[in-house]
């Protein structure tokens, strides 16, 4: 039982009723298991949660949607202030401002929900296989623990934006923002808290999914990544001759015009990842040698949560990517072009401290991504109704009682 317990007296479960798929034990009380190595064996049983993560990752995705979806179609209604020689108050959506709160968290909801429908299908893939690859299950358990953290912690900011973008509306509980929160905020903890699980990541970059890397002890793990960086190999989530062709067109210059070029938002996605984890591990060679390994660690943590954080980003945008190449609509890949690209930015305008000072981009660069947003939120305004219209929301399930026009304040 989930964070509890429960108490049994006298009461005796057979034998036969004990869940052996990975291990058993015979009537005379022998142990046995397929998997011999101890630590293996743990992990292996351990991955068959998975489906827990999946399944919070999924429903705090959904809840988030909800909630924008709410907040979207109220900003669509609700106007304030009147504009200077008119006598119209003006919608709530067509403030920059307001865009810019609200359609960078309906880019990110888009990007994981594309990362969530390739995480649902590896899923599949693999629990139904008769031999599946043991590579293959940790790293989707490590995207899965990923994918779990950026979700839940995208609903908690989502949820509280679009609570605030309502006012004092958004706090009644007729409009359902609130339940939204009260309901979801502890997903972050549930199936795994969210810190620990971006450090599950880490440790699975940095061991480069060595089979029996779980059951390393602190210095076996510090000696294994210290040595292992140079060597990494990028796994993609996307079609490699997708990622290729993309990347192919990339412009590396200075022009503002090249951060809306796809090739180039991904490279700086995929040199921000590699340039942490080659750099953490260096970091912990050098620490290793004047401390003990889990102080080593401790002392690059931040360091180490901030690569794993990198490496979740660049798998949803190459989700993304590949989602884009699969829609066969032109328009609506013209439309979520846009929104792709306002979901790179604004991961990039999040991290600009680290980009400039790492010189991937320059102070002048940095400024053009701010312009940037601002471009596609302006140019996807049109288009808001739709992108939460793209949700798929049913109605009863999106309905809020101040979007009924008795009470839309004139």
């Amino acid at each position: 039982v989930d964070n509890g317990r429960i108490q049994f007296d006298h009461v005796r479960v057979p034998r036969e009723n004990l869940l052996n798929k990975y291990a058993d034990v015979a009537p005379d009380g022998t142990y046995t298991s397929p998997i011999e190595n101890p630590n293996r064996r743990f992990f292996t049983m351990l991955g068959t949660l998975i489906r827990g993560r999946v399944t919070v990752g999924g429903s705090a995705g959904a809840a988030a949607r909800v909630a924008l979806d709410i907040a979207t179609r109220y900003a669509l209604q609700r106007r304030q202030f009147a504009a200077p020689d008119d006598d119209t108050e003006v919608l709530l959506m067509d403030y920059l401002v307001h865009q810019r709160r609200l359609l960078p968290l309906i880019a990110k909801s888009y990007a994981l929900q594309f990362a969530q429908n390739e995480l649902v299908s590896k899923t599949h893939e693999l629990q139904t296989a008769d031999d599946p690859d043991p590579e293959e299950q940790r790293e989707l358990e490590s995207r899965a623990a990923g994918l779990k953290a950026a979700n839940t912690w995208h609903a908690t900011t989502a949820i509280q934006e679009a609570r605030e973008a309502c006012g004092g509306a958004g706090y009644l509980a007729e409009n359902r923002l609130i339940a939204l929160k009260a309901d979801t905020d502890v997903f972050t903890t549930f199936e795994g808290d969210n810190h620990v699980l971006t450090q599950l990541v880490a440790k699975e970059l940095l061991t480069a999914y060595a089979d029996d890397i779980k059951g390393m002890s602190p210095v076996e793990w510090v000696r294994f990544a210290a040595n292992f960086a140079s060597e990494r190999v990028m796994k993609r989530t996307a079609a490699q001759t997708i990622m290729q062709t993309i990347l192919d067109t990339r412009q590396d210059n200075e022009e503002e015009g090249s951060l809306f070029n796809r090739g180039t938002q991904v490279q700086m996605f995929e040199d921000r990842e590699e340039y942490m984890l080659a750099s953490v591990a260096r970091r912990l060679q050098a620490k290793s040698k004047e401390m003990s390994a889990f102080d080593a660690f401790n002392s690059v943590q931040d360091h180490v949560l901030h690569a794993a954080t990198a490496h979740i980003d660049r798998i949803i945008l190459e989700a993304f990517v590949a989602g884009i190449d699969a829609c066969e609509d032109d328009e609506a890949r013209e439309i979520l072009g846009m929104v792709c690209d306002l979901y790179a930015l604004s991961v990039i305008e999040g991290d600009k401290a680290w980009f400039v000072e790492h010189r991937f981009l320059s102070t002048e660069r940095a400024k053009a991504v701010t312009r940037g947003i601002n471009d596609r939120c302006r140019r996807l305004r049109p288009y808001a109704e739709m992108l939460v219209d793209g949700f798929g929301i049913p109605e009863q399930l999106r309905y809020a009682e101040m979007m009924h026009p008795e009470n839309i304040a004139e």
